[in-house]
């Protein structure tokens, strides 16, 4: 596959998909959301075929894959800071946050 999505090659790197310290439901909830992006991925690695009849439909098509990945990753960014609220983890500076160093508040 060629197709790179930034946003979820980005949360990958960051280990925005791990389940580690994850409550099960929350961790069944992040899987379902990445085998929808590597989904999303395939599609719009197909849709970069340069030979469709309709190129206009598959331009839309491939923006659409995009934005869809782009939306999911949010929520996984969003699960995963609604986790650390629920579990009283806060960041005590801005760079920790970025590290994932959270303290019990």
């Amino acid at each position: 596959m060629s197709y790179k999505n930034e946003a979820y090659e980005k949360a990958l790197n960051e280990g925005m998909f791990s389940t580690e310290g994850l409550t099960p439901f929350v961790a069944i909830e992040v899987q379902k959301y990445e085998t929808a992006i590597v989904n999303l991925l395939r599609v719009a690695d197909a849709m970069q075929f340069p030979f469709f009849t309709d190129n206009k439909f598959a331009a839309v098509e491939l923006a659409f894959a995009e934005e869809a990945i782009c939306d999911m990753v949010c929520a996984v960014r969003e699960l995963h800071e609604k986790n650390r609220m629920e579990r009283g983890l806060v960041a005590q500076t801005r760079h920790d946050a970025m590290r994932g160093l959270e303290v019990a508040a």
